[in-house]
């Protein structure tokens, strides 16, 4: 072998004892990659992907990042989605964090509205319900009415929300929410509510007395305030918000309140898609 070709791999061997001496060092001197980032791509795989932030964060990457770094976020917050609709998901992931998953902490989103409230005006403004509200407290002659423009159905990331076109209200489709709870900020009027999964009825009207506006009224089936359903439900099913001046249902039992849907006299308590499955314990008291 020539000299010349003996230099030309001695220069070789130098060169990658040199190169992995380098490397060899650099590793020992630079930071070593989180580990946290291992645990969130892990935390990621139990989630759905759709990124629509009902967790508060900005998409399931940060939310498995944040989950990551503190597993109480997990338990405070539950992916909404995932609570929703996987159950068996949200086992896996709540078992894989060495948690319990929390069923009863499970919600769906309900409107106070009906929508028989009459149109007192041809509104032609931005086609918002904020931007109605505005004008007048709105276009209709119940001020607490949901106007229908839909911004609440801008912000559901699961498109489980529409308008019913032939009462222009919005509408929650109860087997698709997620329980987000972002129609809640997103309403004007306040109307919308988070109640527990198991909740078989709630009041479709946000009408309160107290803050009557001149020149505008409840609708045709309005709450009247008459508290018969408080009445007929001695198993404290309905009980007053003396706030809001409304029947309220108590979340915490999330039980049938016959008597009360039957003897309202406006027929404003709403059945919920559970109603039916859950077992009556109240019995109809005497006409």
């Amino acid at each position: 072998m020539s000299a010349r070709m003996l230099l030309a791999v001695g220069l070789l061997v130098l060169v990658g004892f040199t190169a992995g001496a380098v490397i060899f060092l650099v590793s020992k001197v630079l930071p070593k990659e989180d580990e946290s980032l291992e645990e969130t791509a892990r935390i990621k795989e139990f989630l759905p992907g759709g990124d629509c932030g009902a967790c508060g964060h900005p998409g399931c990457f940060a939310y498995a990042q944040a989950v990551a770094i503190d597993k109480n976020i997990f338990a405070k917050k539950p992916c909404p989605p995932l609570a929703a609709t996987d159950v068996e998901g949200m086992v896996d992931l709540a078992e894989y964090l060495g948690m319990q998953a929390d069923d009863a902490g499970r919600k769906k989103a309900v409107i106070h509205c009906t929508g028989d409230s009459e149109i007192l005006a041809d509104y032609r403004g931005i086609k918002t319900c904020e931007a109605a509200l505005q004008i007048a407290s709105g276009f209709k002659g119940c001020p607490y009415a949901c106007l229908g423009f839909g911004d609440c159905i801008s912000v559901c990331p699961v498109d489980a929300i529409f308008i019913d076109k032939a009462k222009n209200i919005a509408v929650v489709d109860w087997e698709k929410c997620i329980g987000c709870g972002l129609c809640i900020a997103a309403c004007p009027q306040g109307l919308t509510e988070l109640v527990p999964v198991e909740m078989p009825q709630y009041l479709g009207c946000n009408y309160r007395a107290p803050k009557e506006i001149p020149g505008r009224k409840r609708c045709s089936s309005g709450c009247i305030h008459c508290r018969i359903c408080v009445r007929v439900s001695p198993g404290g099913e309905v009980s007053w918000n003396e706030a809001l001046d409304l029947p309220c249902f108590d979340p915490e039992k999330s039980v049938r309140a016959p008597a009360a849907i039957e003897k309202c006299p406006r027929k404003i308590i709403v059945k919920t898609a559970v109603y039916e499955e859950i077992s009556a314990d109240v019995t109809l008291p005497a006409a």
